[in-house]
């Protein structure tokens, strides 16, 4: 705890939320582990603007400019105030030689960033709409869900769920009403509950299955 408060008290940095902390194109080269708040990675495809990610406390991001000494591929927006580590290349590479256990976290997520891209991949490869919000939701579930009784909460909104299934967000609310309606979810605000999570895996792998062509 001593450790942390020291890192905290050295590398440490407050951003106010809208704060843009690196676009697309940008050479800066610094590493940000996420203490506090919330951080957005966007990406402008074409006309739109994409999320790749939403970030909360405990991730970190900008680490491929650092490592790869390459311009930034994304944009990084602070949308709640947060504290943020600010980490050089320097103190980065010292990090790294001095602590095995840092590279291992780092490897570690940098395997788990394959993964899920793969699943995206596979998410958006899913021609029916349901499919996909079907997928990601199944995802999501085994990945990030909380228990909650016989329900599975998963924090997300109807537009973070749009962006992720690469789908108009008036489409995914009457899709996520849609399986509301068969009482396989409910959803709040922020937050969709998965009651019937038999039944909505039974969904992803018929699809898996159709896709597949072997039904």
């Amino acid at each position: 705890m001593t450790n942390e408060k020291g890192v905290i008290q050295k590398f440490g940095k407050n951003f106010q939320k809208g704060t843009i902390l690196f676009r697309d194109g940008d050479l800066n080269k610094e590493m940000y582990v996420i203490h506090s708040g919330k951080v957005k990675i966007t990406k402008q495809v074409g006309d739109a603007k994409k999320t790749l990610a939403l970030l909360v406390p405990g991730d970190f991001f900008g680490e491929m400019a650092t490592l790869l000494d390459k311009p930034r591929s994304a944009t990084a927006e602070v949308v709640e105030d947060s504290l943020l580590i600010v980490i050089a290349p320097q103190t980065f590479e010292t990090m790294i030689a001095t602590d095995v256990s840092i590279a291992v976290k780092i490897i570690g997520k940098l395997a788990s960033r394959i993964w899920e891209a793969n699943e995206k991949i596979e998410s958006l490869m899913l021609r029916d709409n349901m499919s996909r919000i079907v997928h990601i939701l199944m995802q999501m579930a085994e990945t990030s869900g909380m228990k909650d009784g016989n329900c599975v909460r998963v924090n997300i909104t109807p537009k973070e769920l749009a962006n992720e299934a690469d789908i108009d967000v008036h489409v995914v609310k009457d899709l996520v009403e849609r399986l509301s309606q068969i009482n396989i979810i409910t959803f709040e605000e922020n937050v969709i509950n998965i009651k019937g999570i038999h039944k909505l895996k039974f969904l992803d792998f018929l699809e898996i299955e159709k896709k597949s062509g072997k039904i």
